[in-house]
């Protein structure tokens, strides 16, 4: 058999050495075993509305762009039946907006142009952590019924 030097790969809780690699048939890259523990969630989750507004003439309006084009695509209407996606071309120089309503009634609204998508994400994830833990007391299995 082939000699693997011990170097050592995470892969969950476990640390496999190079051998091991090999009989449990693992394919690791140049960087290590790609997998997420925590993945992020959909900019659309826990959202019960979402306006987005800009001029197309604008500068850094690519963002509100494509933010429009995920909420209407048929993909995302089948993910979130329950969200309410508009969206208006503005006629006059404004910069690009998003209104986002959160299951629990909170409005927000921040400049889409100022942030890429990912860091509109970064904004938008406390806000969801939010309203998750907020459905999660209101939907406990624990929660105590009213006729006992």
């Amino acid at each position: 058999p082939k000699y693997h030097p011990p170097t050592r790969a995470i892969l969950g809780r476990r640390l496999l050495s190079a051998s091991l690699r090999d009989e449990v048939g693992c394919r690791f890259g140049a960087r290590g075993m790609k997998y997420t523990l925590f993945p992020r969630l959909d900019f659309l989750a826990y959202l019960t509305r979402i306006h987005v507004a800009y001029h197309p003439g604008r500068e850094r309006t690519e963002v509100a762009r494509r933010m429009i084009m995920h909420m209407t695509s048929e993909a995302t209407q089948r993910k979130f039946p329950q969200l309410k996606a508009s969206w208006e071309l503005l006629g006059y120089d404004a910069p690009a907006t998003i209104d986002v309503e959160l299951v629990d009634g909170r409005k927000k609204r921040f400049l889409a142009e100022h942030y890429s998508r990912r860091e509109m994400q970064d904004i938008i994830d406390t806000w969801q952590f939010e309203a998750h833990l907020t459905h999660m007391k209101e939907h406990s299995l624990e929660k105590k019924d009213e006729d006992d």
